[in-house]
Parts: structure tokens; sequence; C-alpha cells
């Protein structure tokens, strides 16, 4: 009896925290696209991390997507994959310096930012696309936060 009651306890903890996980899962993945070699990476890293500072909410993540050697580019991959914004990883992998913000439950690309927009207009984009209260002084046109060209394009198109 103390085997099952063991076994069923154990089963309902599994239940309860894959509930608690999905449920717990952000609105909107900030993906940081960058590389050791990459020119502008430090001042975007630094504007991005202040902007994340004043984000502070669990209904955003933050993503890197590492291409400075095969290993950050394998694991970049699968976290591309594991959160399924695999479609602007293929499209973007390789080019450096800029910041992609994705809805998640559409796995839109709401628009991107670099080292050209300061940390307060970044924070006020994520705030707009995760549903957080934000700055409705300042804009967030999405012309001002285009997104670059992709990289990759499939030869077959």
């Amino acid at each position: 009896m103390k085997k099952f009651t063991a076994i069923l306890s154990t089963a309902l903890l599994g239940i309860v925290a894959t509930t608690a996980t999905a449920s717990e899962r952000p609105d909107v993945y900030v993906v940081q696209f960058r590389a050791d070699d990459c020119a502008t990476c430090g001042v975007m890293e630094s504007q991005l991390d202040n902007a994340m500072n004043m984000v502070r909410s669990s209904k955003v993540e933050l993503v890197t997507v590492d291409t400075s050697n095969p290993l950050k580019w394998e694991v970049s991959a699968h976290t591309a994959f594991d959160r399924n914004i695999t479609p602007q990883f293929n499209k973007w992998v390789g080019l450096t310096g800029f910041v992609a913000v994705i809805d998640r439950q559409s796995r839109r690309t709401i628009g991107c930012v670099s080292d050209k927009q300061d940390a307060y207009k970044m924070a006020n984009l994520i705030k707009s696309a995760a549903g957080l209260p934000h700055d409705r002084a300042v804009s967030n046109r999405l012309i001002q936060f285009k997104c670059p060209a992709a990289h990759n394009i499939d030869p077959g198109k």
C-alpha cells in the first residue's frame, strides 16, 4: 500500500508541476541574436540588459541565439525548436547585433531592436508586446522597430 501511495503521489506531483509550468509560460520571447565577433553586440546587450531590468516580468523570456561557435549554434537551434520559434531562427541565424520580439501564441515577430534604440524604447516595446503597462507617450510605431532582411534565403523559392 505504501508503494501505491508513493507512486500515486509522485504522479499527482508530476501533473501539478506540468500544469504549473504550462500556465507560467511567457507571452513574449525576446530573442537576442549575437556572436563573440559582433562589433555592435556589446552596446546592444548592455541596453537590452537595462531594458529587461525595466520589464521584470514572467510574461517575457529572454532567449539567446549565439553563433560564436558550432556548439553554441547547435544549442541555440535546440532552444529555438523548444520554444517553437524556428522560422525566426532559420531566417536570421548568423546575422547578429539585434533582438527580435516574438509573440509566443501566434509566433509572429512583433518588431526588432538594435543598438540604435535606447533601453527605454526597448523596454517600452517589450512591455507593449507582453500586454504590460507601458509609456503610451513613447511611440511604438512598428516602422521604427523594423527587422532586418532575411539572412538565409531558401534557394528553392
